[in-house]
């Protein structure tokens, strides 16, 4: 996935749970070159 930040490709999953209705996980994610968190 790239970062809407800086479009570095490199990204790692920090959090992942289960929306309310059980139908999709939503993912934290974190950029590995810029250091910002985006979902």
């Amino acid at each position: 996935m790239h970062c809407p930040f800086c479009q570095h490709t490199d990204t790692r999953v920090i959090d992942s749970r289960v929306s309310e209705d059980g139908a999709t996980i939503r993912r934290r994610r974190g950029c590995e070159a810029c250091g910002e968190r985006f979902s």
